[in-house]
């Protein structure tokens, strides 16, 4: 599935012709307006927001939000799985900051669909172990955890134990109960 962040802010006439979204209203207002569009969505589905269009946001409006999207989809009601695209230098740097921040003791990663600053594809607080592997997957496409662990040169508990937590974070997909893990 795709958001379109731009057509649903133009839809609430939040946006008419400019390209930033700002405050915490704006924000619940389209986490709504997204939430409506996620309930035709098939378990373990990639929802693609597409910022195209949209220069700039703020700290509130990606709080209000991304950052509740991203707990959504680390629930197992609904298990999806985000991922950003076509962001700007802004929005790379507004959501990069807002999550990487510890809420509640969680810990909330987004994928992206370019190289970050962080020299990753995604966004959060992240090991360097952790960068390596999601971009072991951006490459790969798909791994086992003793695929991963030949890589890093890791025992096979190590690398499940970080592929199984990257997963929590819906930063890497897993389908079923088996060992094999897939890209974002």
């Amino acid at each position: 599935m795709i958001v379109e962040i731009k057509k649903l802010a133009q839809g609430i006439s939040v946006t008419r012709k400019s390209t930033d979204l700002f405050t915490r209203y704006v924000g619940r207002l389209l986490f709504q307006k997204i939430i409506e569009k996620l309930q035709h969505i098939a378990p373990h589905e990639v929802v693609i927001i597409d910022f195209d269009g949209i220069r700039a946001v703020d700290a509130s409006f990606v709080d209000e939000c991304l950052v509740p999207l991203v707990k959504l989809s680390q629930t197992n009601e609904t298990p999806f799985y985000g991922k950003l695209i076509n962001i700007s230098d802004n929005v790379e740097y507004i959501v990069g900051q807002v999550i990487s921040m510890e809420k509640e003791h969680e810990r909330y990663i987004v994928i992206t669909d370019r190289l970050c600053k962080n020299g990753c594809h995604a966004l959060g607080r992240l090991s360097e172990i952790e960068k390596d592997i999601i971009e072991y997957f951006v490459i790969n496409r798909q791994a086992t955890s003793d695929d991963i662990a030949s890589f890093l040169h890791l025992s096979g508990d190590e690398a499940n134990t970080v592929c199984s937590n990257l997963h929590k974070a819906r930063a890497i997909r897993k389908i079923d109960d088996s060992y094999v893990f897939y890209c974002v």
